[in-house]
């Protein structure tokens, strides 16, 4: 029907492919700050639906990302496959949440509240409606494939995590007791690598050379989705600098934002 159009506009829905099977999306506005608005519409599918089918799934509710639609569809990354109406309050989020402090171990102590211009702190437990809420992040293409085969949703996120699995090790033979931990051994080196990604090439490529002037040792390069640029940040410091890594998250997160990016995670690992 508009499959061979590599423009995108608010109304259209999109076809994504997951390992899982297809998946769906509508184009619906401009955020001011985060750029092209989707929402992720219900359900994976092993063909596509007809155009009845697809004009009801564009009626329910879905939770919105940001993602560079207009560009994945320019570089055949996604497939217009049709254009409906966008229901009425549905065009935009209202409320976005995002991460404020995150403590040593990973666990989020505070969250943003993002209405309109408006910025509320929030520092109790979120509310179940809250938790719901769309967020305030820009997706790059693997990652809203990743996403889409989970069926992840908002909520997801503040559910309880299993238990790592517990290793049970031999025990000391008799009459040797357990060595206590070396000093080399409570601070062995880190290695960790940040993920940075920009939808403007000069954008990422300002960003790793200030970084680089920070001392960062950086990998600047075309993301793999072929849309973003991605910047790559390594540096190593000791397993027991919490707060150190905090640091260098919090800073990385406020220059991404400054050049109108996404800070997308981390990676650790002991150098080799």
């Amino acid at each position: 029907m508009t499959g061979s159009r590599k423009k995108a506009k608010f109304g259209d829905i999109a076809e994504v492919r997951t390992p899982r099977g297809l998946a769906y999306v509508q184009y619906t506005s401009k955020h001011p700050r985060y750029s092209d608005t989707i929402r992720v519409l219900p359900g994976l599918f092993k063909i596509r639906p007809s155009n009845d089918e697809l004009a009801a799934l564009a009626t329910q509710e879905g939770y919105f990302v940001f993602y560079l639609v207009s560009l994945a569809v320019k570089h055949g990354l996604v497939e217009i496959i049709g254009h409906y109406p966008i229901p009425v309050g549905l065009d935009a989020p209202a409320k976005l949440l995002r991460v404020g402090f995150i403590a040593p171990g990973g666990k989020v102590m505070t969250w943003v509240l993002l209405e309109g211009a408006k910025e509320t702190l929030i520092k109790r437990e979120l509310s179940p409606e809250e938790k719901r809420l769309s967020r305030a992040s820009m997706w790059n293409h693997e990652y809203l494939v990743q996403r889409l085969a989970e069926q992840w949703r908002p909520e997801h996120e503040h559910e309880p995590r299993p238990p790592a699995p517990v290793t049970s090790t031999p025990p000391e033979p008799s009459g040797q007791a357990e060595a206590p931990p070396t000093a080399s051994s409570a601070t062995t080196p880190l290695r960790m690598s940040h993920y940075l990604y920009f939808p403007l090439t000069k954008d990422g490529k300002a960003v790793a050379a200030e970084l680089r002037r920070r001392g960062f040792e950086i990998e600047s390069r075309k993301g793999a989705d072929g849309v973003n640029w991605l910047v790559l940040v390594h540096h190593t410091l000791s397993s027991s600098e919490d707060e150190a890594a905090l640091t260098v998250r919090d800073e990385l997160e406020r220059l991404a934002q400054q050049h109108s990016g996404e800070y997308d995670g981390s990676e650790t690992a002991l150098p080799e």
